[in-house]
């Protein structure tokens, strides 16, 4: 799904352009987040035994990379008050004032 010039407040919309914004270029916002993120992931003993306990790599790659997209959706919704998609990039709105999450280029 690809939401074009619109503004928008729901973390579901979110988690669906996250997913969509993945394949372009992130911020520092967004590099920094997922980060901490990895870092929390590392250290949660029951993420970590569960990944662990799957044995198909694929299974394990769906686990982290949903994993990290709530974990992300959820910071992004406690740091700003709405996202706004407009021209091939998404942004966080807070105040008024929008930050650049992701750039995407199409060609």
């Amino acid at each position: 799904m690809y939401i074009r010039n619109q503004a928008f407040k729901d973390e579901e919309t979110l988690l669906e352009l996250l997913f969509d914004f993945s394949l372009g270029d992130p911020s520092e916002i967004i590099i920094g987040e997922l980060k901490v993120i990895e870092k929390e992931l590392a250290e949660n003993e029951a993420y970590t035994q569960y990944f662990n306990s799957l044995t198909d790599e694929d299974d394990r790659i769906e686990l982290q990379e949903e994993e990290t997209s709530i974990r992300l959706a959820e910071k992004l919704m406690q740091l700003f008050d709405a996202f706004e998609v407009k021209d091939s990039k998404l942004y966080g709105v807070k105040q008024g004032q929008k930050e650049l999450l992701y750039a995407m280029y199409l060609y």
